[in-house]
């Protein structure tokens, strides 16, 4: 995956995390409060990864 790709999905799952957060507090459903932090969990796993050279 190209490095424009990974930060086009990383910053849609931070996005997606967002929107939960706010969807989950305004309704009062833990659910979605839960899903947010699944989707920041694989945001920051994402961020941390180490990258791994290819070999040619």
């Amino acid at each position: 995956m190209s490095k424009l790709g990974k930060y086009l999905l990383l910053g849609a799952l931070i996005c997606l995390a967002l929107v939960c957060y706010f969807i989950g507090s305004a309704i009062g459903s833990i659910a979605f409060i839960v899903l947010a932090i699944l989707l920041e969990l694989a945001f920051w796993v994402g961020i941390f990864k180490p990258h791994h050279k290819r070999s040619s």
